[in-house]
């Protein structure tokens, strides 16, 4: 006869059936070709912008399960862009991104905050050269019959992440602070 001891199973059914019953948070699929990822900084007082043209992640996201929802975005930084190709040569260099030595840039979710009628605000942190730093992303999430979109942007402090070094430190030519705009728009991941 085989002795089983009842309330040793029942208290581990207890602690492991609130995780069972948590429906798990879906995984979303960039669509690379209808996905930004631009930049807006100020040199000699007149708006430059470019983008990242290449850029992946990992996408968890539910506005009902906010507290199980994560994001990783990586960033490949010699996919710098901008619209004349003559600011992205230069932001290659290690004055700037330093591609050859940090070929990425990640963003990481810790929190995720409703803020409004599909608002919300994603605390993290982003990595960009040897630097890693608190963000926060504001963005609408909205779905689509086929597609969900996230459309967001936010303000971060360049000199911050050592960005712009050298004679570039100075922000009289080039301001310290840099708008990022995204719009990913993505599909469910299987």
């Amino acid at each position: 006869m085989i002795n089983i001891d009842w309330k040793k199973h029942l208290v581990i059914l207890f602690i492991l059936l609130p995780t069972m019953c948590i429906a798990s948070v879906p995984a979303w699929k960039i669509i690379p070709t209808q996905s930004t990822l631009t930049f807006t900084a100020t040199q000699n007082d007149a708006p430059v912008t470019g983008q990242f043209k290449s850029f992946t992640g990992d996408i968890n996201f539910d506005p009902k399960q906010l507290s199980g929802s994560h994001v990783k975005i990586t960033i490949d930084t010699s996919s710098i862009s901008d619209p004349y190709n003559q600011l992205s040569d230069t932001l290659k260099t290690p004055d700037w991104f330093d591609v050859q030595k940090y070929p990425q840039a990640i963003f990481q979710s810790t929190e995720f905050v409703k803020t409004g009628n599909n608002t919300y605000q994603s605390k993290g942190n982003l990595t960009l050269r040897d630097k890693t730093l608190p963000v926060t992303l504001v963005f609408s999430f909205i779905q689509a019959p086929t597609k969900v979109i996230f459309a967001g942007s936010t303000a971060i402090k360049r000199r911050a992440f050592g960005v712009g070094q050298g004679e570039w430190a100075d922000t009289k030519t080039v301001k310290d602070d840099v708008k990022i705009d995204f719009t990913i728009a993505a599909v469910p991941a299987r």
